[in-house]
């Protein structure tokens, strides 16, 4: 018999003709992923905004406030064989955190990116540390699923390799043509993610013997610098015109601040185009051959974009030994976590 999963998390959801969208296809993958072995149901936050990632689930509980959110955390408390997972940690999954442990329920926090510097980069400092502090408690109450062993210092964790890769992506991939230099951004157009920051950078690139463009791929505010040279996509929830997005490119840039393990540079990696990242994520680059670190200027920008054009093909000889984790060995590894705490 399936247990019963709760997913709890800061997500923002709209209802349309019956269906529930997100604006995070993490959220939207991980549902469809966990209920292949587990009744899935989602914890989420109401919103007016126009998300575009279906959530293939019934069980969706969107909560217009805190006390609508409380009231659906304390339902579901009292349900002594569920599993409860916390994505994230925000106001509202502290809340529902306390909440558990009044009850004195088990819980899974899952951690995918160090939180500590998003606040920085949105809020400033002094709030990082209050959102430290408040991770601080949820973690040591609970039970640590993170994507790498930086995001948190307890001795105690998980280690998982979130990935939405499946044999589509490996199938015709396409060669570049390289008579320009297309560079590539999918993500959210905010502040933490490097977008505004990269776009400043961007615009003080002089090409020289080949046009340098890039496009914008993303849910958000349009940045207001648009021109000739920079080219905004609204946000894709096809795989196969995300993948064809991949593929009229070159180059992939991801210009984060913060990040665990983003699933654009395996995306991007797997089909066969290289990857540009600046120093404050370094990390993200792990064993993968295709991943060039620079700082966060546009002279360093440059020189690398100018490298891999000239290096190419063999850039992508090397990206061949690559090995690329997928959706089934990331289900597997959450439904062995889960069942050991049982």
């Amino acid at each position: 018999m399936r247990k019963d999963l709760i997913i709890i998390n800061n997500e923002k959801c709209l209802e349309k003709s019956e269906t529930y969208y997100c604006e995070n296809i993490e959220i939207s993958s991980i549902n469809d992923l966990l209920s292949k072995k587990f009744n899935v149901k989602l914890i989420l936050r109401k919103s007016n905004i126009n998300p575009i990632h279906r959530i293939k689930n019934n069980n969706v509980f969107a909560c217009s406030n805190i006390f609508s959110f409380i009231k659906n955390i304390i339902n579901i408390a009292s349900k002594k064989n569920s599993i409860c997972l916390i994505i994230a940690v925000t106001p509202y999954t502290f809340a529902s955190f306390l909440f558990l442990i009044l009850f004195k329920r088990e819980i899974y926090l899952y951690l995918r990116s160090d939180g500590k510097k998003e606040i920085s980069a949105i809020f400033g400092k002094k709030i990082s540390i209050i959102y430290k502090i408040i991770e601080n408690i949820m973690v040591k109450f609970c039970n640590l699923i993170v994507v790498n062993n930086i995001i948190v210092k307890k001795k105690k964790f998980q280690i998982v390799n979130p990935s939405q890769i499946d044999e589509d992506w490996t199938k015709n991939i396409k060669k570049s043509n390289r008579n320009q230099i297309k560079l590539l951004y999918v993500g959210r157009l905010k502040i933490e993610k490097g977008i505004y920051s990269l776009i400043d950078i961007f615009n003080k690139i002089k090409f020289q013997d080949k046009k340098i463009l890039l496009t914008l791929i993303g849910q958000g505010k349009k940045p207001t610098e648009i021109n000739e040279r920079i080219k905004f996509i609204n946000p894709i929830s096809k795989k196969e015109d995300l993948i064809k997005q991949y593929d009229a490119h070159d180059i992939f840039i991801l210009p984060s601040f913060t990040e665990g393990q983003p699933q654009v540079l395996i995306e991007s990696l797997i089909r066969q185009r290289p990857v540009i990242v600046f120093k404050e994520i370094q990390h993200v680059r792990q064993n993968y051959k295709g991943v060039f670190v620079v700082d966060r200027n546009a002279k360093d920008l440059f020189n690398k974009i100018k490298f891999i054009d000239k290096n190419y093909e063999q850039i992508l000889s090397e990206m061949k030994t690559n090995k690329y984790p997928t959706k089934e060995n990331f289900l597997n590894q959450l439904d062995a976590i889960f069942k050991m705490g049982v």
